[in-house]
């Protein structure tokens, strides 16, 4: 072989070292590619419970006074007056003013209805009629030593309202226990991938997404009414007996869904 074929000969042979380079390098390209647009991935779910027992309730009631003329001015001092005597009773009990809030006041007339058939014809008839005026005022209050629930509605019986919503039992920072639930449940998950990449011989790469959804299971308070109704001879009388309150305990709930890719 002469010189000059032995030229051409290294020249091919750098060609064919360059395309089987490219090559390789296209082939690895393609794979990574395949593999991160379509990693091969299992989906686990996990799931973590945190029972805690309610630190905060809060009670709606509502005071009204009504009156069958049209002195809404009477009307406004007399629900004054009994939200004044309700607030102080509250505040005895050390039920913080911030805890206390007026959500709704309004003075509005009450209606009632005519008969308008033995009125002419001719005579134009409204059958409704305005029969006199009602005053109301709805407060939330917030407890936050639900100890003082009881006490709380044995002030508002005692005060005759009987407008009363609650107690509703809470956790006053219940993100923070949201969040141990979610721990909870991330752990789980990750236990899961681990025994489940044991058992089909593959390593757990990384996580591709991540969701999850709590929730709160909270109990139903059971109490007995606060205030007893006592008919005598003559006159009616008002007992008071305490209310039993429980508040029970929530179950926070969290459960994640997390995405881990697989690789051999």
């Amino acid at each position: 072989m002469n010189e000059k074929n032995k030229k051409v000969g290294a020249k091919l042979l750098v060609v064919l070292v360059i395309l089987l380079a490219i090559g390789i390098i296209v082939v690895q390209g393609v794979k990574t590619y395949t593999n991160n647009m379509n990693p091969r991935t299992v989906i686990i779910t996990g799931t973590g419970k945190v029972s805690a027992v309610p630190d905060v309730s809060t009670i709606s009631f509502t005071i009204k006074s009504e009156s069958k003329n049209d002195n809404t001015k009477a009307l406004q001092e007399e629900i004054s007056k009994k939200a004044d005597s309700v607030f102080a009773k509250l505040k005895e009990l050390g039920i913080d003013e911030k805890d206390i809030k007026t959500t709704n006041y309004s003075v509005n007339p009450k209606y009632g209805y005519r008969d308008c058939y033995s009125i002419s014809s001719v005579t134009p008839c409204d059958s409704s009629v305005v029969i006199g005026y009602e005053a109301r005022e709805s407060v939330d209050i917030k407890i936050r030593n639900t100890e003082n629930v009881s006490k709380v509605l044995d002030v508002l019986a005692a005060e005759k309202i009987t407008e009363v919503y609650g107690p509703n039992f809470t956790i006053d920072d219940i993100e923070a226990v949201r969040d141990s639930a979610r721990d909870l449940a991330i752990q789980d998950a990750k236990d899961k991938a681990e025994v489940l990449s044991k058992s089909l011989g593959v390593k757990i790469k990384r996580i591709v997404s991540f969701s999850d959804n709590a929730g709160i299971s909270a109990p139903i308070p059971m109490y007995r009414d606060s205030a007893v109704y006592e008919m005598g001879a003559t006159k009616q009388s008002y007992k008071l007996e305490e209310a039993n309150i429980q508040e029970g305990q929530q179950d926070i709930v969290s459960n994640v869904s997390i995405t881990f890719q697989i690789e051999n």
